[in-house]
């Protein structure tokens, strides 16, 4: 899986545009609001600093009601829905909306963990319930559970952990009327439909006060005391820092997609962003020691 993604997003980034962007490519002369949708790893302008805790938790209530509604809505006027009584409206959606609209920057909030995650406990969670339905009643509680430990190592190993992945696969599995009634349909519908809803309202209301996604298809290099919005700004600065330090970037990009590993790949953003900073030392330093010559009094008599 994280080979087939980084394959993806090479390619991706071969697109027209900016050379060397990781994210979804959309060009650079749509709006404003248009291009924070490729990404902070993409977006070249200075990102505000995060809102107040407050306005960002009635920001997080509004946000999460309208997506809520949007399935809520759906469910009581789609006429296939309405008509056929299909569910639509599930519980791990609502486990979602926490970390989609409420923290949008965590890596567990990002489209990729986000869809692939309910996508893995959708078809886990359905073989099982196939799988051990003609089990005695003594045996009901081993699917479930049989899918929720499976799903939880399948997105360990392809890097999409999602927590409200996991209530997915204990729906599917553990023999629920909705996954009964829809069977080897449960991971198209309403899984999938359910998953793109979610991501595409979290882009077009979170992107209003922040930045979202983070990243599409691979993670940022990032170390643990920058946000997601440090980063974007440290990307945003100016093309001449960009375009010095364009080599130690490249080295550190591609050091990450043919590794793969987390503990290297936080190593070497590390490394690059000590260097960053000692560079800016030895800048201050010079520009102290230079007005320091200047106004040191003369001893010329």
């Amino acid at each position: 899986m994280n080979f087939i993604l980084r394959r993806l997003s090479q390619w991706i980034r071969a697109l027209p545009g900016r050379p060397g962007h990781r994210g979804i490519w959309l060009p650079a002369s749509l709006p404003d609001y248009a291009r924070r949708m490729r990404g902070v790893q993409c977006y070249h302008s200075e990102i505000k600093p995060a809102p107040p805790v407050l306005a960002w938790a009635l920001f997080s209530g509004l946000t999460s009601f309208i997506g809520m509604s949007v399935l809520g809505i759906i469910t009581k006027y789609g006429p296939a829905i309405k008509d056929h009584h299909l569910p639509f409206a599930i519980a791990p959606a609502g486990a979602s909306a926490v970390l989609l609209y409420g923290v949008p920057s965590a890596p567990l909030s990002q489209p990729r963990n986000v869809f692939f995650g309910h996508m893995i406990a959708a078809i886990t969670g359905t073989f099982m319930n196939q799988a051990f339905k003609d089990t005695p009643d003594s045996l009901h509680w081993l699917p479930g559970a049989l899918a929720v430990g499976i799903s939880i190592a399948i997105m360990g190993i392809t890097n999409c952990y999602h927590p409200p992945a996991g209530a997915t696969a204990y729906l599917a599995g553990f023999y629920s009327s909705d996954a009964v009634r829809v069977g080897w349909w449960f991971m198209l519908y309403p899984i999938l439909p359910v998953a793109i809803i979610m991501i595409s309202v979290a882009l077009l209301l979170n992107n209003l006060a922040r930045v979202y996604p983070v990243y599409w298809f691979t993670a940022v290099h990032m170390s643990p005391t920058q946000s997601p919005e440090q980063i974007g700004q440290k990307e945003g600065v100016g093309e001449s820092r960009r375009s010095s330090n364009s080599n130690d970037a490249s080295e550190v990009d591609d050091h990450i997609e043919n590794e793969g590993d987390a503990e290297s790949a936080w190593i070497a953003a590390r490394i690059h962003e000590l260097e960053h900073e000692l560079h800016e030392l030895r800048a201050k330093q010079h520009q102290c020691e230079a007005e320091r010559s200047q106004t040191s009094p003369s001893h010329a008599v």
